[in-house]
């Protein structure tokens, strides 16, 4: 009786064990990749962890099991390059079947609703890649003018709104609402919360995770998006109103700093807090000087290396010549902004820049971590912050 009763302790134990940790699983097989080895991946808002791995045989069947999270968390699988987007919330069990040559772009997708949605989205991002390098080819021929390229960018981005906007407003709290609100091209938001319509689409969203999800970090920084788009396009308003309005401190964590809110290259305004979160190089510099192309190089290698692990470039462009500007930030994969105040720019008086280039860091909370001036090895502040909580 004492070891039956002792059995029935165990078992008990493993059950509420079991329930208190509910797992889902993602399961499926990739033809024609033996002896690859296929990556699972967790998507956080500012960093990928790789959770497990396995080695593809002759089948190419697989399985990754986790935990599930407690509010919408996504996820990805990884061969190579190339990656399928998953999302889960709940105990579900999916089903993935592709092969090595159409890893990403002909897959099949079975037990998840909001997985489907995903490759939906994915394949809409897609088709604006395609035909943004189509643009760009022709714009580097000269087969069109900057002005018509930078038309048929924004008709480009206008498209894929349309396309998205149902996956949003139908259900605004779901993995699927989120995922397309943040689609980029470069690194260029494809939904602008500082414009007025697209904000009404981050604000839903924010809205609906704010009550559904309140704890999850990116509830948070759907919210702050959402309601710095509106301070934004208040500010705009008012600019417009009271020509002569200076820029508003920004406080965060009882460290003031001067937010900055310029145009990019499609004239869309970009702020220095949209990047909240990330580990931050705030650049002042011109690319009318001898050196701007080493620099930039330079520059190319520090994000390439860092990006995925939480890295950004904010630059601020303080160039005279528009034209030159936009055909030399064209290409560039980070954020770049222009003062068309050039050296009177109230923001590089408020950075006090006396030079140029000057650079600033910025750590995952908004503080200011390093002037340029006062970092001895860019590399290595850069990897310090990135490990910080």
């Amino acid at each position: 009786m004492r070891n039956k009763g002792l059995i029935t302790l165990l078992v008990t134990a493993l059950l509420l064990t079991a329930c208190g940790q509910p797992r889902f699983s993602v399961e499926g097989t990739v033809e024609d990749a033996e002896g690859q080895t296929l990556y699972f991946e967790q998507q956080a808002l500012a960093s990928i962890t790789l959770l497990d791995s396995q080695v593809l045989n002759a089948s190419g069947r697989f399985r990754f099991k986790a935990t599930v999270p407690a509010y919408p968390e996504f996820y990805r699988l990884r061969l190579g390059g190339k990656s399928i987007p998953l999302a889960v919330d709940t105990v579900v069990h999916v089903k993935i079947h592709s092969d090595a040559g159409q890893f990403n772009t002909a897959y099949q997708v079975e037990g998840s609703f909001v997985c489907e949605q995903l490759q939906e989205l994915s394949q809409m991002k897609r088709e604006v890649g395609l035909r943004y390098d189509t643009l760009n080819a022709s714009f580097r021929q000269r087969e069109i003018s900057q002005e018509g390229y930078i038309e048929a960018i924004r008709s480009l981005v206008d498209d894929y709104k349309q396309q998205a906007l149902p996956y949003i407003y139908g259900n605004p709290k779901s993995a699927a609402a989120y995922y397309a609100l943040y689609q980029r091209l470069q690194k260029l938001l494809l939904f602008n919360p500082a414009d007025r319509v697209d904000n009404q689409a981050f604000a839903a969203v924010a809205t609906s995770w704010q009550y559904f999800y309140p704890e999850s970090p990116r509830t948070g920084n759907l919210v702050h998006l959402a309601l710095s788009g509106m301070k934004q396009i208040r500010q705009e308003r008012q600019q417009r109103e009271e020509p002569g309005n200076r820029p508003e401190i920004v406080e965060r964590d009882k460290m003031p700093f001067f937010d900055i809110t310029l145009p990019n290259i499609f004239g869309q305004p970009v702020s220095l807090s949209s990047l909240e979160g990330k580990v931050i190089m705030l650049d002042f510099t011109a690319y009318q000087t001898d050196y701007s192309a080493a620099r930039t190089l330079t520059m190319r290698e520090l994000y390439n290396r860092y990006e995925d692990a939480g890295f950004e470039i904010f630059q601020v462009s303080l160039d005279t010549d528009e034209h030159f500007w936009k055909t030399s930030a064209l290409n560039l994969p980070w954020v770049c902004v222009r003062d068309q105040n050039s050296l009177r720019s109230v923001y590089a008086m408020q950075y006090y820049v006396q030079q140029l280039p000057t650079f600033f860091l910025i750590d995952r909370h908004g503080f200011m971590a390093a002037r340029d001036e006062s970092i001895q090895d860019l590399e290595k502040e850069i990897v310090r912050l990135l490990r910080e909580k």
